[in-house]
């Protein structure tokens, strides 16, 4: 087997295009990471946002909740005031 040390136009072009082509990926792989860490950045804002709506939700089921226990009380005759420390409306 023979080596043959001699260089040639065509495998500089080669070279040349290996280089250019790495360098080429090397910087859409960085623009694509960039973009992909500045998506989990706003997507991180909106779990918050979804946090806090879920808190908000579980407030208000909880809030309603209660309200609706007082009302079936009322129904049931408990919570009534039967009398009256003044004025008697009507």
């Amino acid at each position: 087997m023979a080596i043959d040390p001699t260089v040639t136009v065509g495998n500089l072009i080669e070279i040349g295009t290996i280089i250019v082509g790495g360098a080429v990926a090397i910087v859409a792989l960085r623009n694509t990471v960039t973009n992909m860490k500045d998506d989990l950045t706003d997507l991180k804002v909106e779990i918050k946002k979804v946090a806090d709506v879920l808190v908000k939700m579980a407030v208000t089921d909880q809030r309603l909740t209660n309200a609706e226990q007082d009302i079936r009380d009322l129904q049931h005759g408990r919570g009534i005031i039967s009398h009256f420390n003044g004025d008697h409306p009507g």
